[in-house]
């Protein structure tokens, strides 16, 4: 499936714009209790959910920022060719009119369940979106079908750029609908 390169990266960075002002605007201003609440438990809370999210962001940015700065093939074309299983990660990923359809199970790497955590992870996770944030904005020359990334699964599992912007993305729209929910379920009580 061909996409507008120039779209992607603009969708990619409006969810991020997105996620960092429903920081500052939602979680910023809780405090430390409401930010350790959790619903059970063995679910997760806000502050854990963020570190997930750091994890990921700490196997991937640097991926992208080695591809960025050395890449295999240069753009030639406006448009990236969303590749089969690209599709299918993103897809799964992807939540669907706001909702998660795609319950995972995270990997145990990036599972933060019961780690002390504190404030910090919020600046953290905001700085992350911003060095993705800068990626994203250099991509003018890179080819985002030809240049690939390995994935967390494993290295031999390689997605071309687009469809690994893609799926970090879509992923952590997936985990701010669930801190959504958290924040909203804890001002209920």
């Amino acid at each position: 499936m061909k996409h507008q390169t120039t779209e992607i990266v603009e969708e990619l960075m409006g969810l991020i714009h997105e996620q960092i002002s429903y920081l500052e605007r939602y979680v910023i201003p809780l405090d430390d209790k409401d930010l350790e609440w959790r619903p059970s438990k063995y679910k997760w809370n806000i502050y854990e959910v963020l570190e997930h999210l750091i994890r990921f962001g700490e196997f991937y940015i640097p991926k992208f920022r080695q591809v960025v700065r050395y890449p295999k093939a240069l753009k030639v074309t406006d448009t990236y060719n969303s590749g089969r299983f690209g599709r299918i990660a993103i897809k799964s990923a992807r939540p669907v009119n706001g909702v998660v359809v795609n319950k995972a199970k995270s990997p145990r790497k990036t599972n933060p369940f019961l780690r002390k955590l504190n404030r910090s992870v919020i600046l953290e996770y905001i700085d992350q979106q911003n060095k993705l944030l800068d990626l994203l904005g250099s991509l003018d020359d890179v080819d985002l079908s030809k240049n690939r990334v390995p994935t967390m699964i494993g290295s031999w599992i390689k997605l071309n750029l687009g469809d690994s912007l893609r799926l970090v993305v879509h992923h952590e729209e997936r985990h701010f609908i669930q801190i959504d929910d958290l924040v909203n379920k804890r001002m209920d009580t």
